[in-house]
């Protein structure tokens, strides 16, 4: 009996959605923006009726966003240092003019805190509209929808690397139940300033994310077979002994011949020699050396095609694809 087997995951690195911090160690969020005025940005609407210029406090809302940045990325492991400056480099304390940190300035943080970078939050404003309304099947309904949008700039120590400069928006939504008053269904949303506080901090968390590669669980097939060396490899496979798996996996196949010699000879066992080669590929790979899984995929692929068999074309078709991702990685490594 010949099939795949069963499959696990590994975790499959995503370049960073901005490759701003690619190769940076050292970095430092820095605060260049101005607090937002408190009666800016905010309005609340009872039955369609709008009142503008509502008060929230939203003084902490800088040091929100740029703390989750700065958890974010320490949290990421990327980088050896990360450090946040939160007070406000900027010079004009104008909130409606947004300004961006000098060279000059960027160059003075950059060697007084030592770090390969600084991210610098330049401007954020966060707008949200409380509404509350009689619901048409009766009763009350309310909610609060905010959105946040922020400016940012990354120097460089290496005086070869450009600024780079980007925006990050968010929004959020909270909602009520439909209750019998208006005053109940207004009780069941959070805190209004606790609410744009909150974005403040996953807009900075989101920033976070964006400039950080991530990890994505991909799935990798093992094939199983009534060879006991095929059995033996599968054993030592699922005690990540990846090294002794291969080698009975070898003696599957010919114990005198493999791909690094380019003199594999499929002697009696032709499946179990197609199903050892595939799950070579896949254990050269998590020891890291994808241009030798690359090898023994295209190895298992031809045997697969040797088979002649409508299953074995389906692995043909399964293994064309894992080759397309080995590819990948390999272009990757390349560009690092």
């Amino acid at each position: 009996m010949v099939a795949q087997d069963w499959y696990f995951s590994i975790n499959d690195r995503r370049d960073a959605e901005r490759d701003a911090l690619r190769d940076i160690r050292r970095v430092m969020v820095v605060n260049n923006a101005v607090v937002q005025p408190r009666a800016f940005g905010h309005s609340t609407v009872v039955d369609g009726s709008t009142k503008s210029g509502i008060e929230v406090d939203l003084d902490r809302a800088l040091l929100h966003s740029m703390f989750a940045l700065t958890q974010t990325l320490d949290e990421s492991g990327e980088m050896d240092v990360v450090e946040l400056l939160d007070v406000s480099q900027n010079r004009s304390q104008n909130y409606y003019s947004r300004e961006v940190l000098g060279t000059s300035a960027a160059r003075n943080l950059l060697s007084r805190y030592e770090v390969d970078a600084l991210v610098v939050l330049n401007q954020l404003v966060i707008y949200d509209v409380l509404e509350s309304f009689a619901a048409e099947e009766g009763g009350y309904f309310a909610y609060i929808q905010g959105f946040a949008q922020s400016h940012w700039s990354v120097y460089y120590r290496d005086a070869n690397r450009r600024t780079e400069t980007f925006m990050q928006a968010d929004t959020l939504v909270w909602e009520s139940d439909v209750k019998y008053t208006r005053a109940q269904a207004l009780n069941m949303l959070p805190n209004r300033q606790d609410a744009l506080l909150y974005l403040a901090s996953v807009l900075g968390d989101k920033v976070g994310g964006s400039l950080l590669p991530s990890w994505e669980p991909v799935r990798r097939y093992m094939y199983s077979d009534d060879n006991a060396y095929v059995q033996k490899g599968l054993e030592a496979f699922r005690y990540q002994r990846w090294e002794e798996a291969i080698g009975y996996w070898l003696l599957a196949i010919d114990d005198e011949s493999n791909v690094e010699s380019r003199k594999l000879k499929v002697k009696e066992d032709k499946k179990a020699a197609a199903v050892a080669t595939a799950n070579i590929a896949i254990a050269y790979e998590l020891l890291g050396d994808y241009a030798l899984a690359c090898d023994y995929a295209n190895e298992a692929y031809r045997l697969f095609g040797a088979l002649k068999s409508a299953w074995a074309r389906q692995q043909q078709v399964n293994i064309r694809y894992y080759q397309e991702q080995l590819q990948a990685k390999m272009a990757k490594e390349g560009a690092r």
